[in-house]
């Protein structure tokens, strides 16, 4: 059982025998452990630094749920990881499934187990991914695909982010959100909107249509989207 490519892989665990045990399995691996942290703040010192492609996490460190933390910061980091757990128990299993974990693997496990859930979590690893921002959802964590952002509206301290079907709220100002999507579609026309310009289905001076929502255009903007539009729809 050997990866096409070894992988610079971090332990998140406390158990100071298990953690060397797991060390073992992923070197017969062809895999590089890079370092062992048994706290949320070292694993947060590595996160912060970088210098890996994998995390396996315990979800429960020493004084609870620490694991469920440190998963959302790797997924805000978009770093691959799964979770390994003496926990099965429904309530732990919910908590673990809203950070979406590659794999959720129960102690004991064997070198198999650990070659499969690498397996699992590093699928699209070195795939072409589509573009996507992270927003919160309550507790929980969302990765909404650039693509299906119709337009955004800036509102007080957050900006909406408005799909086919759904509303999204990103705690973010629309100037710092749009240096985001630098790279996107995204076009502002007014000072509290941007609109994707793969939505837009007709326009004037003063409003541009995203399928029956009306995006205001202001003065400032109108002569720059002017040209945008006349280059990307030719008559």
């Amino acid at each position: 059982m050997m990866y096409a490519k070894s992988l610079r892989i971090l332990i998140v665990e406390d158990e100071r025998i298990v953690a060397e045990s797991i060390k073992g399995m992923l070197l017969d691996l062809g895999h590089f452990p890079v370092g062992i942290a048994n706290s949320t703040a070292k694993a947060e010192e590595w996160i912060y630094t970088g210098g890996f492609d994998l995390a396996m996490l315990d979800v429960n460190l020493k004084s609870g749920e620490e694991g469920i933390h440190i998963a959302k910061l790797l997924y805000e980091k978009q770093i691959p990881f799964f979770f390994l757990t003496s926990y099965s128990d429904s309530s732990t299993l919910q908590k673990a499934k809203a950070v979406r974990p590659g794999a959720y693997v129960v102690k004991p496990f064997t070198e198999k187990d650990l070659f499969v859930a690498i397996e699992m979590t590093t699928m699209d690893l070195h795939a072409e991914s589509m573009p996507s921002i992270v927003v919160r959802k309550g507790n929980a964590y969302s990765r909404v695909n650039v693509d299906e952002i119709r337009f955004v509206k800036a509102e007080n301290i957050y900006t909406e982010l408005h799909t086919a079907d759904k509303t999204w709220l990103k705690r973010s100002s629309l100037k710092v959100l749009l240096e985001e999507l630098e790279d996107s579609n995204f076009l502002q026309t007014h000072r509290s909107y941007a609109v994707n310009l793969n939505h837009v289905t007709g326009w004037s001076s003063k409003s541009l249509s995203v399928g029956e929502v009306e995006i205001p255009v202001s003065r400032r903007h109108w002569d720059d989207i002017k040209h945008i539009l006349e280059d990307r729809f030719p008559k």
